[in-house]
C-alpha cells in the first residue's frame, strides 16, 4: 500500500524564507515588502508562492517590452536597456493576479489524511 503524506501549508516563517530566497532585494534598490507578502499569502502553498514570485519577476520584463514596443525603430541588441529590478508595485500586481490553489481543497485533503493517510508531522 502506498502512503500519502499531507504536507501542510507553509507557516509565516517558511513563507518569508521562500520570498527572501526567490525575490532577492538589491542593495541599491527599494526593499521588497516581505512582511506584506507573508501577511497576504496565508493559505498559499509552496507552489503558489513560487508562482507569485515568478509573476512578480516578470513585471520588470513586461515594462521593458512595453517600452521597446512603443519605439518606432529597432533597437540594436548592444543598446538594449537593462530589465530593471522588481519593485514593490510589482509585488502588488502579482498579488492581484495570483490566487491560492490549495485552500479550496485543503479540508478535503485533511479528511482524507485523517481517514487513510499518514499523520501530519509537526
Amino acid at each position: 500500500m502506498i502512503d500519502k503524506i499531507l504536507v501542510p501549508l507553509p507557516e509565516p516563517e517558511a513563507r518569508r524564507a521562500m520570498f527572501e530566497e526567490l525575490l532577492l532585494s538589491q542593495p541599491d534598490e527599494e526593499s521588497l515588502p516581505y512582511d506584506l507578502l507573508v501577511e497576504k499569502t496565508e493559505g498559499f502553498s509552496g507552489s503558489d508562492i513560487r508562482l507569485l514570485c515568478k509573476e512578480a519577476a516578470m513585471q520588470p520584463l513586461r515594462r521593458l517590452m512595453t517600452h521597446l514596443e512603443d519605439r518606432e525603430e529597432v533597437v540594436p541588441e548592444d543598446e538594449l536597456p537593462p530589465v530593471g529590478p522588481i519593485k514593490p508595485d510589482d509585488i502588488e500586481t502579482a498579488l492581484k493576479n495570483t490566487r491560492p490553489s490549495a485552500h479550496l481543497s485543503f479540508h478535503r485533503y485533511e479528511k482524507f489524511n485523517a481517514d487513510y493517510g499518514s499523520q501530519i508531522l509537526q
